[in-house]
């Protein structure tokens, strides 16, 4: 190994190391983990009851409709319960936060009931 690649090597070591949860990379290995994702959660929310994670989905994208805006969630999970949780990160203050969570939330509604269900069927 030549000198030049060591120092390479340890320039991507230090980078590495400041990474921080708000890298998109670092955030989406976290989230795959259901483990780290379920520590994730119960810190930022202490007091829910999560027992396990059943699946977590990185990316999830929702299409409504050719003419919407669609929505691509950072990390979809449900819990035993059927709780579903849209972790974001948002590095930037675009005060739109609360709008976009609104219609985040409608877009995760839509794929949760079909036509001829009842509302009482969302959780």
């Amino acid at each position: 190994m030549e000198i030049g690649q060591i120092k390479d090597m340890e320039t991507l070591q230090f980078d590495w190391e400041e990474l921080g949860i708000s890298n998109d990379f670092l955030f989406g290995k976290v989230m795959q983990n259901p483990e780290l994702c379920k520590e994730l959660l119960l810190r930022i929310l202490p007091d829910l009851k999560i027992e396990r994670i059943e699946y977590p989905e990185l990316q999830k994208s929702i299409k409504p409709d050719m003419d919407a805006r669609s929505v691509r969630l950072d990390v979809y999970v449900k819990d035993e319960k059927e709780v579903i949780y849209d972790i974001e990160m948002q590095i930037t203050n675009t005060k739109e936060l609360p709008k976009r969570s609104r219609y985040y939330q409608s877009m995760i509604d839509l794929q949760l009931i079909d036509k001829g269900q009842h509302y009482k069927n969302l959780n």
